[in-house]
């Protein structure tokens, strides 16, 4: 004869609230309380699949797990499998309840509010790994290049107009204007011009109808983005053209004041960055855009001094010199973004005919191939110290500094540092790296290309998972490159063999690099010294930076011990 039922248990003797909490802390575990063993078993036999995938992925690292998450085809996945869990461990949670409830026992409000709480636990995480999921989705959409062909109908866009700081596009210059503009040979892809192809920074950094039809605009040359990693850039190295943007208050239009090449060895890790001063000027143009800038030219060019005239065709009257082109860019080379921002015609395939041109101008310039560009808008560079916690940098002078916000109506950023290590808070780098007053421009360009260094390597995959949200938001918002999607998770790899030690830092800076100037007194780069240079640094490593082969980042010999 059994004895008085206990309030609150089941006949098996359970309690209903500890049989649903068993199983919110393991499916089956509270069926199994219950005694229902054969139900706890096969409720809780997806627990040993989940872990095998778990011990797979997690086997990679850090690293391997980040190159997991840059494929949206695993994103998807992920997420459908975040749902199908969810509800698993829901259905677990209730069915122990219900289990361990007595039939004839009323809900009591505190089983209620039991089971909300249970629920509201186990959905929490659920909705917010799937909030970081489709997050990711949308950044990779919105940022990356689409490894498909555009499937919008071919366009035919007017010759671009000419504002103040813009060249004609040499590929829709009439044919009036052949004498002093060539024309670009056809390219093997499949031209489809775009209506937004060129509009993704005009009026400003990230133009809300470019950026809606960012997945279907066209990428990369020559059909890059539609070839394998290995075959897209060479075996054995991948370079990138990373240029700042210094658009913001107080400045007009966007200028690319900061201008490096950042160049890896897949097999060894070794590193360089390269560094181009803004204001070089007369930079060679490749072939096919040797002419493009010559009305730019003539327009800069000082008047020649009526006194040097010689008398050419014997009537006594001297004779103004010929105009003879330099084959160049005439300004200084921060200036080529905004000058060939609109060549669509030139880049039909490419996210940014702007940045194309800057890299086709830097490729012919150092003699090194560049995959891919990467433009960064100064807020960017913020929200991404800000999003790593800061960053640690060796000052080698002391400076003391202030400069324009990031955004309208911030406080002005600014710095205070004597030489030694300092951590800098993201507004103190954008001020480290934007000064100039009471400094020089080549000694500011040092500190941008240590900055980025040391940016890299407090960049650690665990920081990036962590962080992700607001680097997201600062990639998607103001950042443009053409690196293709499908090639994530090469980059990440590659990233991930990265050797922080081994990266060489190297400035082109007058007057070794550019011996000459020009009418303005802006130096003109010596192409043969710095495509030695060039080889030299990637053949060598860090040994060829400089004459005692240590890097102008790190602090002397006699303070580093």
């Amino acid at each position: 004869m059994s004895g008085p039922h206990t309030p609150g248990r089941s006949e098996s003797g359970a309690n209903p609230g500890l049989a649903a909490t068993l199983s919110a802390l393991l499916p089956g575990a509270g069926q199994w309380y219950a005694g229902r063993v054969t139900r706890a078993v096969v409720i809780a036999s997806p627990i040993l699949l989940l872990v095998s995938v778990a011990v797979i992925a997690w086997r990679g690292g850090p690293a391997g797990i980040l190159e997991l998450a840059v494929q949206p085809a695993v994103l998807w996945t992920l997420l459908g499998i975040n749902i199908v869990v969810l509800a698993w461990r829901l259905f677990a949670v209730v069915d122990a309840y219900r289990l361990a409830r007595p039939e004839a026992s009323p809900r009591g409000r505190w089983t209620i509010v039991v089971l909300g709480v249970l629920i509201a636990l186990i959905a929490i995480p659920h909705i917010a790994a799937g909030a970081y999921g489709y997050r990711g989705l949308l950044l990779i959409d919105r940022v990356f290049a689409s490894d498909e062909p555009a499937t919008a109908a071919p366009v035919t866009l007017a010759p671009p107009s000419v504002e103040a700081d813009e060249v004609p596009d040499p590929a829709a210059a009439p044919s009036s204007t052949v004498a002093t503009t060539t024309t670009v040979p056809p390219t093997t892809t499949t031209t489809v011009f775009h209506p937004n192809g060129n509009l993704i920074f005009r009026p400003g950094f990230g133009d809300p109808d470019a950026v809606a039809d960012h997945s279907e605009i066209v990428y990369g040359r020559s059909g890059a983005p539609f070839l394998p990693f290995e075959e897209r850039v060479d075996p054995g190295r991948i370079t990138f053209l990373l240029a700042g943007g210094d658009a913001g208050p107080g400045r007009g239009g966007l200028r690319t004041d900061t201008i490096m090449v950042a160049t890896m060895d897949l097999e060894t890790g070794q590193a360089a960055l390269f560094g181009i001063p803004r204001n070089m000027a007369q930079i060679p143009m490749p072939k096919r855009f040797e002419n493009a800038f010559n009305d730019l030219e003539q327009k800069l060019a000082p008047p020649s001094d009526p006194a040097t005239w010689v008398d050419e065709d014997g009537d006594g009257v001297p004779d103004e010199p010929a105009f003879v082109p330099c084959h160049c860019f005439p300004e200084q080379i921060n200036a080529v973004y905004p000058y060939t921002r609109k060549w669509s015609r030139s880049y039909p395939n490419e996210v940014d005919p702007g940045m194309a041109a800057l890299r086709d101008i830097v490729e012919n310039m150092i003699g090194l191939n560049i995959d891919y560009y990467v433009l960064v808008d100064m807020r960017a560079f913020v929200a991404l110290v800000d999003a790593v916690g800061g960053v640690d940098v060796y000052v080698q002078e002391p400076l003391q500094a202030e400069v324009s916000p990031p955004e309208e109506g911030q406080p002005w950023a600014t710095v205070d540092v004597e030489p030694g290590w300092h951590h800098l808070s993201s507004t103190e780098a954008l001020a480290y790296s934007r000064a100039r007053k009471g400094s020089s421009d080549y000694a500011r360009m040092q500190r941008q290309r240590c900055l980025l260094r040391s940016v890299a390597a407090e960049a650690d995959p665990l920081t990036l998972v962590r962080s992700f949200p607001a680097i997201a938001n600062a990639i998607e918002s103001y950042v443009v490159t053409d690196v293709p999607v499908s090639f994530l998770p090469d980059l990440v790899r590659a990233a991930a063999a990265l050797d922080f030690s081994n990266i060489a830092t190297v400035g082109f800076n007058p007057p070794y690099y550019a011996p000459e100037r020009d009418f303005n007194y802006h130096p003109v780069p010596d192409i043969a010294r710095i495509r030695s240079k060039v080889e030299r640094v990637l053949a060598e490593g860090v040994e060829a930076q400089s004459k005692t082969g240590v890097s102008e980042c790190d602090p002397p010999e006699d303070e580093s011990g």
